[in-house]
């Protein structure tokens, strides 16, 4: 996995290169203007940006990024405590933000969800990880949070038969399928609280094994529907655990701080999309998106 990382402060630089250079392919900029020749000259699968950055901003980088036909995912940091700076980005087309000071674990866990992965649709539904019933509208996933990347190329690929669909369309449907399906993986079938998931990332655990050690001690699974006319497309996501309180999670533009862990996939969905929906129980999820009349249709 290929990631530009953007950062002003040289010790975050270093901190990052020694944190994550084994893993990944880490490639470093001090400012905007230096990011954005790289980023003109080389693709990336990833970009992670302070957005207080000189010669050339954040906000204005990805700006130029965008209005260049460049449409790799970003991840912004601010070390501002205002929430309007990230949802000013995720408007933009942001996957996630961080706050100022944050763990690299918790930074790792983000990365991993969006590391590119090969879809090998025969060996998928041979293995039984998919089972696709219903014509194409509704499929069964075997619980993985490894595999979510699989998955999701799988759904998007489904969400690619509508013509309707732009690439603004399914970069921000897929955001939102990232955040919900990991929410219904991690939190639905193997029943993770927000508190485990804290404590496991602090301990520098590989959290991924942990989430999926957990479903594999069940029979559980997750259900997806996909209902795409000429107005937009709804997705229904079930899993099969306790479900949850939704009231109960914190609102991320009142205690930003509160949602470094907790509650940001519901908040970065809400960000995407037009309408979220959960069911009394909180085991279900229903999200509306129409399409991008003004995108540029594949």
């Amino acid at each position: 996995m290929k990631i530009l990382f953007v950062d002003d402060e040289e010790t975050i630089r270093e901190l990052f290169w020694e944190y994550f250079k084994d893993e990944f392919n880490v490639t470093l900029a001090s400012d905007g203007m230096e990011a954005l020749e790289i980023s003109n000259q080389n693709t990336f699968d990833l970009i992670i940006s302070d957005i207080s950055l000189p010669k050339l901003n954040g906000i204005q980088f990805i700006q130029k990024l965008r209005a260049d036909g460049n449409q790799t995912p970003f991840l912004v940091i601010t070390g501002d405590s205002d929430i309007q700076i990230a949802i000013d980005v995720f408007r933009m087309g942001a996957v996630d933000f961080f706050l100022k000071p944050f763990r690299m674990e918790a930074l790792r866990s983000r990365i991993k969800k969006f590391e590119n992965a090969d879809i090998d649709l025969t060996l998928l539904f041979n293995s039984g990880e998919i089972t696709q019933f219903s014509g194409d509208c509704k499929i069964k996933l075997k619980p993985q949070i490894k595999k979510l990347n699989s998955y999701i190329a799988f759904l998007t690929k489904q969400i690619l038969n509508s013509p309707h669909a732009s690439s603004e369309d399914l970069i921000s449907i897929k955001i939102v399928l990232y955040e919900l399906l990991a929410n219904a993986i991690e939190h639905g079938v193997a029943g993770v609280s927000y508190a485990e998931k804290q404590e496991c990332l602090e301990s520098n655990l590989d959290y991924f094994k942990f989430v999926d050690e957990r479903c594999a001690d069940t029979n559980s699974s997750v259900f997806v529907e996909l209902l795409m006319d000429d107005v937009g497309v709804t997705v229904v996501i079930r899993d099969e655990g306790n479900g949850f309180a939704v009231s109960s999670i914190p609102n991320p533009i009142e205690n930003p701080s509160a949602n470094l862990v907790s509650g940001r996939g519901i908040f970065l969905a809400k960000m995407n999309i037009d309408s979220i929906v959960y069911n009394e129980k909180g085991n279900e999820v229903r999200f509306f998106k129409t399409w991008n009349r003004f995108g540029n249709v594949r």
